[in-house]
């Protein structure tokens, strides 16, 4: 008699638990994300934007003392610069979990105010190699992450 009780108690516990394993079983499957996917257009448009900035650096330090290298004749390169930025922003925005990337861009975009105000005082070819140094390490930050990313997606 002693086995009749065991049996019911031991099947109520049986059918509360296949629930939860089940629950846990497929839960435990997934992965959770802490980073956003990799996006092939952040990965594009900042791999364009350095080429853009490493071209506009060449032309201050080939030109620095020249007309053509003072700021008055290069404000529609920061315009543009600053739009590429703004518009690469608003991407890594739009997707979630990207903070990271954000603070990236962000600290790019305060470097390429920073150059501008330079230019605006005055810039030499001396001091276009350290400003190419510091905002290729930016891109190239932005770039490993994304890579990184795209690897944790395979």
């Amino acid at each position: 008699m002693g086995n009749r009780q065991y049996l019911p108690r031991r099947n109520a516990f049986v059918i509360r638990i296949i629930p939860l394993l089940l629950i846990l079983a497929f839960t435990g499957c997934a992965s959770i994300r802490l980073i956003a996917d990799y996006d092939e257009q952040i990965d594009t448009s900042v791999t364009d934007f350095q080429r853009k900035i490493e071209t506009f650096l060449t032309h201050l330090e080939r030109n620095a003392g020249k007309d053509e290298a003072k700021y008055q004749n290069n404000t529609k390169f920061y315009d543009e610069a600053k739009v590429d930025l703004s518009a690469i922003r608003v991407r890594a925005a739009a997707i979630p979990k990207n903070d990271i990337t954000l603070k990236l861009i962000d600290l790019l975009l305060e470097n390429i105010s920073n150059l501008e105000n330079l230019h605006k005082l005055g810039i030499s070819a001396e001091q276009v190699s350290p400003i190419r140094s510091a905002i290729n390490t930016q891109c190239t930050a932005i770039l490993k992450l994304e890579i990184a990313k795209k690897r944790g997606k395979s």
